[in-house]
């Protein structure tokens, strides 16, 4: 190993040791447990979403009918069946995500309930090759 060598390796293992020893003197810093509820349903308000549109996956065995039922108050525009027990479900009176969450909490014929979020396949703008 040549002399130039031997001073970026002790320089290296130099840097190493300091950034090693800065972390375990850095401060520590709190890190809230959960947001609010309210902070969550704001950050789902705020995803690019498809207006109007959710996915619902209903409790095995569930019937569809049990769409009409929670959401109809909404009124629905289209029910799509997708597979299984998840439905893409068209309303013509969007409540938001947080209210759709909210609505099937404590329901045990639902599983899940997220809005239609938009897919960027190529979010860069340029054309795909």
């Amino acid at each position: 190993m040549g002399r130039g060598m031997r001073i970026l390796s002790t320089g290296l293992v130099g840097t190493v040791v300091l950034a090693v020893s800065a972390c375990n003197h850095a401060p520590a810093v709190a890190v809230p447990a959960a947001a609010p509820a309210a902070s969550r349903h704001e950050l789902a308000n705020r995803q690019a979403r498809v207006p109007n549109e959710y996915l619902v996956t209903l409790a095995p065995e569930v019937k569809e009918s049990v769409l009409t039922e929670l959401f109809g108050h909404f009124g629905i525009r289209e029910i799509h069946a997708l597979g299984g027990e998840t439905y893409l479900l068209i309303l013509t009176k969007d409540p938001g995500p947080g209210e759709m969450s909210d609505l099937i909490q404590n329901d045990a014929r639902f599983q899940a309930v997220q809005p239609n979020l938009i897919y960027w396949a190529n979010r860069s703008g340029k054309k795909a090759q």
